[in-house]
């Protein structure tokens, strides 16, 4: 049942293999196991919610909110395949947790705020559907950066903030040189600071 086992029916050592073609496209979707993850489900979730939003918003007869969906669907979709292909761990100039935060937040209270307007606003049945499908959004949205928060605090109250990488947020710290002839300059200037 759910989640599948991770190797169901191997193929057998002389069976047929995959042609180059069809190789170098499974490279390029997510890993099995990533999309039975709780984050893997929460961005498949936020992704689908969003195109089905988007296509909802297109086919109503009010299209002024069609591209807060649209974004949200595409930025879903860069971190899908940004978690699932570790870039976090090959960029970690980016604060990845901080970035993911912000885009569940801000697309959590866009999604609520289109979603109210459009549900009060307008009557027919596409954009109905598009304003009940935008809260199911709100509430995953929601979900993930509730978690989100709760796995930084978590690591924020381990108070281990001394190493050089942060390990829960994937944030690099700066790492100045201390020399000594920087503290000499300092004993040796001559400005006042009163």
């Amino acid at each position: 049942m759910w989640p599948p086992d991770a190797d169901p029916d191997p193929e057998p050592a002389g069976g047929p293999q995959p042609s180059p073609a069809a190789a170098g496209l499974r490279a390029l979707l997510p890993a099995r196991a990533f999309l039975c993850s709780r984050k893997g489900r929460l961005l498949l979730a936020e992704s689908g919610l969003s195109f089905i939003t988007f296509v909802s918003y297109l086919a109503s007869l009010e299209t002024t909110f069609f591209t807060a969906p649209l974004l949200e669907f595409l930025l879903a979709l860069f971190f899908l395949f940004a978690d699932a292909m570790q870039l976090n761990d090959k960029w970690q100039g980016l604060c990845w947790p901080m970035m993911d935060f912000l885009r569940c937040v801000t697309a959590a209270l866009i999604y609520f705020a289109i979603s109210i307007t459009t549900v009060t606003k307008y009557s027919d049945g596409a954009s109905k559907a598009a304003g009940v499908f935008g809260f199911f959004a709100t509430i995953v949205f929601a979900i993930d950066f509730y978690l989100i928060f709760n796995d930084v605090a978590k690591f924020l109250k381990q108070g281990d903030s001394t190493d050089e990488t942060q390990a829960g947020t994937r944030c690099s710290l700066p790492k100045w040189p201390e020399e000594e002839g920087d503290k000499a300059v300092e004993e040796d200037s001559d400005c006042d600071s009163d």
